[in-house]
């Protein structure tokens, strides 16, 4: 593995004494060591020793090499050490080591870059074993010392190895309403924004994280996609690092374009086969169940739609994908996209092996610190009534944010009877619709100062039991039941037949509704 100068003087200061540095972070990439002889001609990329008296004349080095000098060729404390007196420049980097022997000079350089080496080996076999970026980032701890997180484009955590509680260090590593406040900072923040297209390790806004971190992106065509970020909380982020960070990174880039090129490809399609399930009415959904069955979502598997809708910040500045990406990773099974401004999850529950009240309990902490409203459809078995459940799931949240504003969640059961009765209303008013007898009923309330309304609805909420409906009441059952007869009385009726039953009850939830 090739290594940079300052990688190697970050090796050399912990077994000499460095007594003079110049240009380093100048030389680029080194292969090998050579010991500098007089007359030999220069090769650029190579780390020359220099003792024994030798030094190179002037104009023999490039700038792409590195010399390592012993004490006595560039000693600033001896005038006679360079002509005219003075301290010789160099055009290269150059490092000067007090009392040391050119062999323990080329046994540290030899250790080094076999340590490197050997890093190298490991991660080509990560690599071509098909492994995972989290195998590289545990095999890279020795060499680093930090933490180290592979962030998403909208800073979402993808994958890290650390030694340290990250929840402990700041609030971006624990889902919650902080985390989602720090995240729209970042999208927010310019500097890092313009950072976002780098092509070389830079430095992520402390001020807003809380911690210092080298950042190196990950990119694909130009665009990042991913940034590895070295975190530093262990020990200070040195030189060394800077230049170690993009070696790794490039291993990183490969293992995560190869190993998520089919996740990606088969999230992208399912994404697109329900896109079009939801928005196109004359879709062959024979069709689009073979599709859906190729990617793994059977027929006879269950399913579920939950709708999110944003409502505390802005949708153009809340990491929109971030909550996706929370939902496809907390989820086996989940497919999240935008679509129509809203936030649609298909979780196809068989594959999900969790039932709809553990997915609920998982997600009410996260859905109340995101500042999210959710809509849950019913459960249903098979794909032809996929558009049906996210339309379920739609009028959930619609009826459910009216009627119960404070609520985070609204199920479709809950909100089925006021849908089904704005339904109703929308050509005639509750009151035309009602009971012609429940009316009058009314009206002789409010005329005499009666009590028949709620007598006659607390009987049928009894299921038609005097015993408890008179309890309910605190009145004698004499008296409940002279009521019911004043009641049969006044609408003209038995109170028997189940229609008219049904109608009555009805009409109660019109009378209510329009109040």
């Amino acid at each position: 593995m090739k290594l940079t100068d300052r990688i190697l003087l970050h090796h050399l200061q912990d077994h000499f004494v460095i007594l003079d540095t110049q240009n380093t972070g100048k030389s680029g990439y080194l292969e090998g060591i050579l010991f500098y002889e007089e007359d030999q001609e220069a090769c650029p990329g190579w780390v020359y020793i220099c003792g024994n008296g030798r030094v190179p004349p002037p104009g023999w080095e490039t700038e792409s090499m590195f010399l390592v000098l012993t004490e006595g060729i560039m000693d600033p404390e001896d005038p006679g050490s360079a002509d005219d007196g003075k301290k010789r420049a160099f055009r290269c980097s150059a490092v000067v080591i007090r009392k040391a022997r050119e062999a323990a000079i080329l046994r540290i350089l030899m250790q080094t870059f076999r340590f490197y080496e050997m890093w190298g080996e490991s991660l080509d076999k990560i690599q071509l074993g098909f492994g995972s970026a989290e195998e590289m980032l545990k095999r890279s701890v020795e060499i680093f010392s930090n933490p180290m997180v592979i962030f998403r484009n909208d800073m979402t955590v993808r994958t890290f190895v650390s030694r340290v509680d990250l929840s402990s260090v700041s609030p971006l590593f624990e889902p919650g309403r902080e985390q989602m406040e720090m995240l729209n900072a970042l999208m927010q923040n310019e500097e890092f924004r313009r950072n976002r297209q780098n092509q070389t390790p830079y430095w992520g806004p402390d001020y807003i994280t809380g911690f210092r971190a080298l950042h190196c992106n990950i990119q694909k065509m130009g665009d990042t996609s991913y940034s590895l970020a070295l975190l530093e909380i262990e020990r200070p982020v040195t030189e060394a690092d800077k230049d170690l960070l993009p070696v790794l990174c490039s291993y990183v880039e490969n293992v995560i374009y190869g190993n998520d090129r089919g996740l990606n490809r088969q999230n992208e399609n399912l994404q697109k086969t329900l896109t079009n399930i939801l928005s196109d009415r004359t879709l062959d959904y024979m069709e689009a169940s073979r599709e859906l069955t190729e990617l793994g979502w059977q027929r006879d598997h269950a399913y579920v739609c939950l709708v999110f809708r944003l409502t505390y910040l802005d949708q153009n500045s809340l990491p929109v994908n971030s909550i996706c990406n929370y939902m496809d990773e907390q989820f086996s099974g989940c497919c999240s996209f935008s679509f129509r401004e809203e936030i649609v999850n298909f979780i196809d529950l068989t594959l999900c092996q969790e039932d709809l009240d553990r997915i609920e309990t998982r997600l009410k902490p996260f859905i109340r610190d995101s500042y999210l409203k959710a809509g849950y459809s019913r459960v249903v078995t098979g794909h032809l009534n996929l558009r049906r459940q996210y339309v379920q799931a739609g009028l959930s949240l619609d009826v459910g944010s009216r009627k119960n504003p404070y609520l985070w969640i609204h199920h479709f059961d809950a909100v089925a009877i006021p849908y089904i009765l704005e339904q109703i209303t929308r050509k005639l008013p509750g009151q035309m619709l009602s009971h012609e007898g429940l009316l009058r009923l009314r009206d002789h309330d409010r005329e005499n100062g009666t009590q028949y309304m709620e007598t006659l609805k607390t009987y049928l909420d009894h299921q038609e039991n005097a015993v408890q409906s008179a309890k309910t009441l605190f009145i004698h059952r004499s008296t409940f039941l002279y009521r019911m007869e004043k009641i049969r009385e006044i609408m003209d009726s038995d109170l028997e037949d189940p229609d008219e039953l049904l109608y009555i009850n009805l009409s109660f939830r019109l009378l209510e509704q329009e109040e």
